[in-house]
C-alpha cells in the first residue's frame, strides 16, 4: 500500500468512529459544567481518579474526561436506576488494594455527605431526564 492509500484508510476509520458513538452516552455529552462539577466531585474518585499510581475503575465506568464517559457508559438507563436508588456514592467499599487505606474511607464518607447536602443527586437526575431508567438486568442475559 501506498503511503498515500494507507493515511485514506486511517481517515476513514477516524471518521468511523467517531460516527459510530456509544448509543448510550447520546444526549448526554458534553457535560455541563454543572454536572461536571458533581461527577468530579462525587464520582470520579471511584470512576477514573488515579491514586496511588493505579487508575480506579468500576464497573469498567471512566467518568474522568467526556471522551472516557462516552467510551465506557454501556447504559444510561442503569445510571439512572443506580441514582434514583440511592446506591450511588456507595458507602465506604473501594478496590481491594485500597480497602484498608484508612483515610480514602473517611474521604469517601465525606464524599458521600456532600452528595446528600448539595443536591448532587437532583443535578444527576436533571441530567438524565431524558433517560428511561433499567436495573440492567437486561445486559446479564446475554
Amino acid at each position: 500500500m501506498t503511503p498515500r492509500l494507507l493515511l485514506s484508510a486511517a481517515a476513514v476509520l477516524t471518521v468511523c468512529a467517531h460516527l459510530a458513538a456509544n448509543p448510550a452516552a447520546d444526549g448526554l455529552l458534553p457535560l455541563k459544567p454543572e454536572v461536571r462539577k458533581v461527577i468530579d466531585a462525587s464520582c470520579v474518585m471511584c470512576h477514573g481518579e488515579v491514586i496511588d499510581g493505579g487508575k480506579e475503575i468500576r464497573d469498567d465506568l471512566d467518568l474522568s474526561t467526556d471522551e472516557l464517559l462516552g467510551r465506557t457508559l454501556a447504559s444510561a438507563g442503569k445510571l439512572k436506576q443506580v441514582i434514583l436508588e440511592d446506591k450511588m456514592p456507595h458507602k465506604p467499599r473501594l478496590s481491594r488494594r485500597l480497602r484498608d487505606n484508612a483515610e480514602l474511607q473517611a474521604r469517601l464518607v465525606a464524599l458521600r455527605e456532600n452528595y446528600k447536602q448539595s443536591g448532587h443527586k437532583e443535578i444527576l437526575l436533571d441530567w438524565l431526564k431524558d433517560v428511561t431508567a433499567t436495573t440492567g438486568d437486561d445486559k446479564k442475559k446475554e
